[in-house]
């Protein structure tokens, strides 16, 4: 992902007149900080017992999982698509042992959030809602570039 830092116009005049006005865009990566994925971890626990909503994005009182993830990621100033499969197609895998709170944690049809020692933060079914658990077998570690 890629954001706008800066503008800048030239205008390039002779004898007072203006021949030419160039506009160039500065773009840096946009990557989120240590202190990013804190305010992502921070959010999502902020948001365990908020009940499952499909398509929830929070503004109706409840979550699905990309969603979740979504308003995470987006505290870190990072734009997430609302889709658990495109979330999972702008990651990179990551070993297990390499994981780092914050990384999405990916499965068929599902993303939530990895906290550390094994345990994630998602939003699962209507019956679980936004939890805390372990991250279970069939999902893989998975981080976004610049995360």
């Amino acid at each position: 992902m890629r954001r706008v830092v800066a503008q800048r116009r030239t205008t390039v005049s002779h004898r007072g007149m203006v021949r030419k006005t160039v506009r160039r865009t500065v773009e840096r990566p946009l990557r989120a900080t240590r202190g990013g994925m804190n305010a992502v971890i921070a959010y999502a626990r902020s948001q365990v017992g908020k009940r499952y909503v499909h398509g929830g994005e929070g503004s109706r009182g409840g979550f699905d999982c990309s969603g979740l993830t979504r308003q995470a990621y987006a505290r870190a100033g990072m734009r997430l698509p609302h889709s658990s499969g495109a979330q999972a197609s702008r990651a990179r895998r990551v070993p297990r042992g390499q994981a780092r709170p914050g990384d999405l944690v990916i499965g068929p049809g599902h993303v939530g959030i990895y906290m550390g020692r094994g345990m994630m933060i998602d939003a699962g079914n209507r019956r679980t809602g936004v939890s805390y658990r372990k991250v279970y077998r069939g999902l893989r570690v998975a981080r976004i570039p610049g995360s």
